[in-house]
């Protein structure tokens, strides 16, 4: 009987150790990808409310969307603890060391300004108080997700940024919203939930359901840990540190920036990229150099270099020019680098297209100095003959073999999509001793063939032009319809692995 027993044990304990254990090891290594993922949504989400102190419903929805990836359900507690400061004059004493008094200032204001004193004329606080100093009393407010949601998704139109005063004491105030910080920006319907700089923005999530690791814990354990489901439990929050609803100008670009990974980038410095050899570096979001401008038609260079470049064309407008990290073209706009004639450089960009198939060519041209030479990242719309080609983003290079003259060409095996960001990366350098080799990274995909042939320079006075051709002696012909985030340009070609640590900087900071 006892050898039964332990026979029996000792299949049970097999069978964990062998069968049960492996599979509860596999779906908790799934629980933490799970967590990390969701902890990267959340804090991406509250550094970008911090860093443009506020919020509409369409950031949140995204927010709430990015976390169903991790396959989880969640419980979010979202608060916004607002600081009030509220205006009060004190009253001391001859040694003005003893404060007598406290008194609002919108009640006493006349006599505060006029008087220099304040009297009281009857009760317990009569008198006459001199000795006033004017200070501020701090309190806290504190909103909840419920509060939160429901203002931004109020019917009420609430007050745009720029009203005026006027404006203002004619407006209905059964027509505004409970909570004084509901925006509407421009001609928006969106509503914007605004903050202010010291406020505090703070998120909770936890999983509500119940993990198939945890299941299978509670069977191995015999309901041991039964009662704690939580796998992701995730408290983050901040300081808010900017009001950018207050430039009037909105951009939702929740999708591509995230300040929680953001580079600090000192002038000649390039962050976390590659410094060596780094001639040129545009960065959308310090577009003036330690800040950003939306109305700046000089780009910044951040290298140190002072190849500072220059905007085209550009309305400043919601469809046309800055957002707040990066470059909008519709177009009919540019940008000019300067000349550009190397044996050995690379180019990278992070950039997004907005339409797919532009009227005025077969190709839009992202970043290039092709004229008779040259070279361009180039993207090929569905328009285009050439069914290798077509809808595709690639990069082109004038060789020169003897006297003839040919365009050599790398192209993604992938079509673009729209409104999704690319970080790309192209180079020209040595191969070896046998010539010079060509390469293409989209997104960390590396491709390259050696040219047959060197590289052909451009036509004297061809300007390197982001979003268009250019052309010596007129002006560039306009094509790009997108969003260009950063620039940057070596004078030397990046190693295939230097391209890839790159790379690894745009995917954290432009959440590709």
């Amino acid at each position: 009987m006892e050898e039964s027993l332990q026979k029996v044990f000792a299949v049970l304990l097999s069978v964990i150790i062998f069968f049960v254990l492996p599979v509860y090891m596999t779906f908790e290594k799934k629980d933490d990808i799970a967590y990390s993922l969701a902890l990267k949504i959340t804090t991406n989400f509250v550094e970008d409310v911090r860093a443009k102190g506020y919020m509409t419903l369409e950031m949140y929805d995204d927010y709430i969307s990015k976390l169903a990836v991790t396959g989880n359900t969640y419980d979010v507690m979202m608060e916004h603890v607002s600081k009030k400061y509220y205006p009060v004059i004190y009253a001391y004493d001859d040694d003005m060391k003893l404060v007598l008094k406290k008194f609002d200032y919108n009640l006493y204001k006349d006599q505060f300004e006029n008087d220099k004193k304040i009297v009281i004329e009857s009760g317990t606080d009569a008198g006459t108080y001199e000795n006033l100093i004017l200070s501020y009393d701090l309190s806290e407010e504190k909103y909840t997700e419920k509060q939160i949601l429901e203002m931004i998704s109020s019917v009420n139109d609430g007050i745009t940024v720029d009203t005026g005063l006027a404006e203002y004491e004619n407006t209905n105030i059964d027509d505004l919203p409970a909570i004084s910080s509901i925006y509407k920006v421009g001609d928006s319907n969106n509503k914007v939930y605004t903050m202010s700089t010291g406020d505090e923005f703070n998120i909770i999530i936890k999983n509500r359901n119940i993990t198939v690791a945890t299941s299978l814990f509670n069977i191995i354990t015999l309901g041991a840990n039964a009662r704690n489901s939580t796998k992701v439990y995730i408290n983050y929050g901040g300081t808010i540190k900017n009001e950018a609803y207050r430039d009037k100008r909105v951009d939702e670009d929740t999708q591509n920036y995230n300040v929680a990974d953001e580079i600090e980038i000192e002038p000649s410095l390039s962050g976390n990229y590659i410094e060596k050899d780094l001639v040129l570096l545009l960065d959308g979001e310090k577009n003036i150099g330690t800040s950003h401008s939306n109305n700046s038609d000089i780009w910044k260079d951040l290298s140190g270099k002072n190849h500072n470049a220059t905007l085209s064309g550009f309305d400043f407008s919601d469809t046309s020019g800055w957002i707040y990290n990066g470059l909008k073209f519709t177009g009919k706009e540019y940008v000019e680098l300067g000349t550009f004639d190397e044996e050995e450089y690379t180019i990278e960009v992070v950039m997004k297209l907005e339409d797919l198939n532009n009227d005025q060519s077969t190709r839009q041209s992202i970043i290039s100095n092709m004229n008779d030479g040259g070279c361009g990242i180039i993207y090929t719309q569905d328009n285009d003959l050439d069914v290798s080609k077509k809808g595709r983003i690639g990069f082109e290079v004038y060789k020169k073999k003897e006297d003839e003259v040919k365009v050599s060409s790398v192209y993604s095996s992938n079509i673009a999509e729209k409104n999704k960001i690319y970080s790309i990366s192209v180079s020209v350098g040595p191969d070896g001793l046998g010539g010079i080799k060509q390469i293409y990274s989209e997104n960390g995909d590396i491709k390259g063939i050696t040219l047959d042939g060197n590289v052909h320079e451009t036509n004297s006075g061809t300007k390197l032009t982001i979003g268009a051709s250019p052309y010596a002696g007129v002006n560039p012909v306009t094509e790009f319809k997108g969003t260009i985030y950063s620039v940057r340009i070596y004078n030397r070609a990046l190693t295939e692995s230097e391209i890839k640590e790159n790379f690894e900087v745009d995917k954290e900071k432009y959440n590709i």
